[in-house]
């Protein structure tokens, strides 16, 4: 007999999940909250949760007994896999509950925005309807593209042509049986976009499709075509979707999902305001959130797209079933808990020219020394048993001189990188070029130390640490984060300040602490981290001797 908690439980949830209960010997309970660590049961075997109940290290510490995790979902992020594998505790879900439910719910926000509804209904309630303000399109005849043609795509394309819509589908791996099934056609990406009046996304987010519907997709797209999104939030720029809805490029979209979707809740947006060091993007996402709510042609719901009867019933059969099953040595949807992320290895510039002399850098393009090189190929050699799949450098040569050095040190001379200006060192303004024991003879040590190591203290002419923080962690978790979850490893060659910018969001230190941080030269920083980016796992990968050289 299991001790088994379903905590999220809705009434109709009690009466299936019961349901499929009833004859076995095991004990359960019902929670209709989140989990918390005030309400866990310490005697539980089982917990079953739904997506909303974060399932942290924290909380399973309190359950010794627990050795199942059944979520009633397709997705785990709420749940910290890797505790869960340490602690040798199953993780199982439902893979396949909602393909037709997911596609019904997707046309719905089409025919929403086709017709005008939500704005029409407002009017008429307040009593400004006008006919002449919420004409509304025809479906039958328009061109419908659907990027991504698995289950859910398939189901879209059936329910299209019964509109007598045309069909253009994309995706990696064509069937060509199914679009003569469905009678639809394949066709590349631009074509698609190009040839669309309605654009329906039903791909997994990957770092290939991570932001798919950026600024340079929408210019592929006509005029006035609809945007449809019930995979991922990631696979759309909120930025750029919001710039084209104004502009009318894009004349409505549908979204049951969105990237940074937690900032839709009140209690999300004044938990990151709290945090010591929050991601600037977060700010943006709130922004967005905010912005996307109240524009008349956006349909938001949320994440609600799989919420009918039959959906539900399909969740909570599948998810007793999990449960007896475990009880029997039988895991069919165990969930494959893959290492929590790839590496993050993030390296200092080798010692530069000015380094030597004691000078004050920032964005000036100086070349590292001899020395420089042979300690950039010493780290390389320190690193080398870290199969690198991609690396960033900044936009001064420096970095690129000991990427190169990296490379050549770890045997990896066919690694691709790319340069970015978010990452460049700290602008020092009127300092750059000055050597430090000069500066501290001008303003004294205190305003020394306050200029290299405050927070948000003013440079003239140049930057504050704060403001390399806001443009280094948002390319971090736009860019580089992506390709950690999905398993990637990826190398930084970085400047002391960017490099700072980047820990102090990993690690998550405060704005006071952050001055107490050096990022000597010499030495390799290996992460591993969280879907959030903060550090997981920390290793400090030393040379036999390291130098601070520069502030």
């Amino acid at each position: 007999m299991a001790v088994i908690v379903f905590y999220e439980a809705t009434p109709v949830d009690t009466f299936q999940l019961t349901n499929g209960l009833q004859g076995t010997d095991h004990y359960w309970e019902y929670v209709s909250g989140v989990i918390t660590p005030e309400n866990i049961n310490p005697n539980a075997e089982v917990i079953s949760v739904f997506v909303d109940s974060v399932v942290t290290q924290e909380i399973m510490k309190r359950m010794p007994k627990l050795k199942l995790i059944a979520t009633r979902s397709s997705g785990v992020n709420h749940i910290d896999l890797d505790y869960a594998k340490q602690r040798n505790i199953t993780v199982v879900n439902v893979p396949n509950f909602g393909e037709n439910t997911v596609a019904e719910h997707t046309f719905a926000l089409l025919l929403m925005l086709a017709r005008k509804l939500p704005d029409t209904i407002n009017s008429v309630k307040d009593g400004s309807y006008s006919p002449a303000q919420h004409i509304g399109i025809d479906l039958i005849g328009k061109t419908i593209g659907i990027i991504g043609m698995g289950k859910i795509g398939g189901f879209m394309a059936s329910i299209s042509k019964g509109f007598q819509m045309d069909v253009l589908a994309y995706d990696i791996s064509p069937k060509p049986d199914l679009a003569e099934k469905l009678g639809f056609k394949y066709t590349d990406m631009v074509s698609l976009l190009e040839r669309s009046d309605i654009v329906s996304l039903h791909i997994p987010l990957s770092p290939e499709s991570y932001h798919l519907i950026n600024p340079k997709t929408i210019q592929h797209m006509k005029r006035g075509v609809i945007l449809l999104n019930t995979a991922r939030g990631e696979l759309v720029d909120n930025r750029a979707l919001v710039r084209a809805l104004a502009s009318g490029h894009i004349a409505g979209a549908g979204l049951d999902t969105i990237e940074g979707e937690k900032f839709l809740k009140t209690s999300s947006i004044i938990g990151n305001l709290v945090e010591k060091a929050a991601a600037p993007e977060s700010y943006l996402h709130t922004a967005e959130a905010m912005a996307l709510l109240r524009m008349k042609n956006v349909v938001i719901t949320p994440h609600s797209a799989y919420n009918t009867i039959k959906a539900i019933s399909r969740i909570n059969t599948c998810t007793t079933k999990n449960i007896i099953d475990f009880w029997y040595g039988n895991t069919p949807n165990k969930v494959n808990i893959p290492h929590s992320s790839g590496k993050l290895v993030i390296v200092r510039h080798g010692q530069s020219e000015w380094n030597a002399l004691g000078k004050w850098t920032g964005t000036t393009d100086v070349s590292i020394t001899s020395t420089g090189i042979q300690e950039s190929i010493d780290i390389g050699k320190k690193i080398m048993n870290i199969p690198f799949d991609f690396a960033y450098i900044s936009q001064q040569i420096r970095t690129k001189e000991t990427l190169d050095a990296i490379k050549k040190g770890a045997n990896q001379p066919d690694l691709n990188y790319e340069e970015t200006a978010s990452i460049n060192e700290r602008d020092y303004g009127i300092y750059t070029g000055m050597r430090k024991n000069d500066i501290k003879k001008i303003i004294g040590d205190k305003e020394y130390d306050l200029l290299r190591r405050s927070w948000d203290g003013p440079v003239e002419g140049g930057e504050s640490l704060k403001d390399v923080y806001e443009r280094a962690v948002p390319f971090y978790l736009r860019i580089i984060l992506p390709r950690l979850l999905h398993g990637q490893n990826i190398l930084v060659v970085a400047h002391g300040n960017s490099i700072r910018s980047l820990i102090k969001y990993i690690e998550n230190i405060s704005d006071a602490d952050i001055g107490n941080l050096e990022m000597i030269q010499g030495c390799a920083l290996s992460y591993e981290v969280n879907k959030d980016g903060r550090m997981k796992h920390k290793e400090v990968i030393l040379m036999d001797t390291t130098e601070d050289n520069e502030p």
